[in-house]
């Protein structure tokens, strides 16, 4: 049985462009979208620290581009592939250092991207805690849940796009 202990993950340099988004917004947006999903398309260092009986670890992230192990006692050690596309790691704790992440962006995730993107402008247009808007005779009340911006992914239609992407 393998065990993860921690993993650190870092932000990548850039995020990848999608045509529909403002490139202001690619952070959130896809840092939004990356912690719903299991693929990434920045490149970005992610760490594993595991502790290992026996068997194959396979990483939750994908894809590695590169990747390299220290056993416990810090002797670096190439990870041996597994018979299910995994790594085979030795008894102890290890730690596993990789490059997660390439593209191209698939258009569904794209889609994703823009559906979330749309749907966090149209909530930026409204300041927080605004529920009624009055202008002379004209009184408008509208409807918006404190927690909508925490449910924008699923909210978006973001969400149902990305289920086949949830695990690698």
């Amino acid at each position: 049985m393998i065990r993860a202990i921690r993993q650190i993950e870092a932000l990548p340099e850039t995020y990848a462009a999608v045509t529909g988004t403002d490139e202001a917004d690619l952070p959130i947006i896809w840092q939004r979208i990356e912690h719903h999903i299991a693929y990434r398309y920045s490149p970005r260092e992610v760490v594993w620290h595991l502790k290992a009986d026996e068997g194959e670890w396979l990483p939750p992230l994908a894809p590695i581009i590169a990747i390299s192990a220290a056993h416990e006692d810090q002797t670096p050690v190439g990870p041996e592939s597994g018979p299910m596309g995994g790594y085979l790691l030795a008894e102890g704790h290890s730690t596993i250092t990789a490059t997660v992440g390439a593209g191209p962006v698939p258009e569904v995730v794209a889609e994703a991207a823009r559906r979330l993107s749309r749907y966090l402008r149209a909530e930026s247009e409204l300041s927080p805690g605004v529920s009624r808007i009055s202008s002379g005779a004209l009184s408008l009340g509208i409807s918006r849940r404190e927690i909508s911006p925490a449910m924008a992914l699923q909210n978006s239609g973001a969400a149902d796009l990305l289920r086949a992407y949830r695990r690698v």
